[in-house]
């Protein structure tokens, strides 16, 4: 028992390391792509990397999850109710500042909460990325099959 109590404590802290790491590195690169974009007036990669950051990180919050789902016998399942309603919204917030750079023909005006959206800076894309990549391993379970 103590033995167990010790191996889940390193596997935790070697995970909040990494988790830390991971952080501070995308923070870091961030900042380097926002001053590439400011010198080349390009932003395109700058926009890339601070929509697909947040989804990445959420999904290694969630791996944490999907280790406890291989260790249990099963069916995998999907969710579909959980990421309808949770998922799908929260990627369509996280995608808006590539939908306004991508050259489409669309406004933030033209989509719901769109001049909220666009008045509130970088936290609404940040806070669905982080909902979307961490759902993504919460919306699968293990359902052991009923004979």
């Amino acid at each position: 028992m103590k033995k167990l109590l010790l191996n889940n404590l390193f596997v935790y802290f070697g995970f909040l390391l990494i988790m830390v790491l991971v952080f501070i590195f995308g923070l870091k690169y961030q900042q380097y792509l926002q001053l590439e974009a400011r010198t080349t007036y390009q932003p395109q990669a700058s926009i890339v990397f601070s929509v697909l950051f947040p989804i990445f990180f959420g999904v290694l919050l969630g791996l944490l999850r999907l280790f406890d789902l291989l260790r249990k016998p099963g069916e995998w399942k999907i969710n579909w109710i959980k990421l309808c309603i949770f998922g799908i919204p929260s990627l369509c917030v996280s995608l808006v500042p590539l939908l306004y750079w991508s050259g489409l023909p669309i406004s933030y005006y033209d989509l719901p909460l769109g001049h909220l959206l666009i008045t509130s800076g970088t936290t609404p894309h940040t806070i669905s990325g982080l909902i979307f990549g961490f759902l993504l391993f919460y919306v699968i379970e293990r359902k052991i099959k009923e004979s």
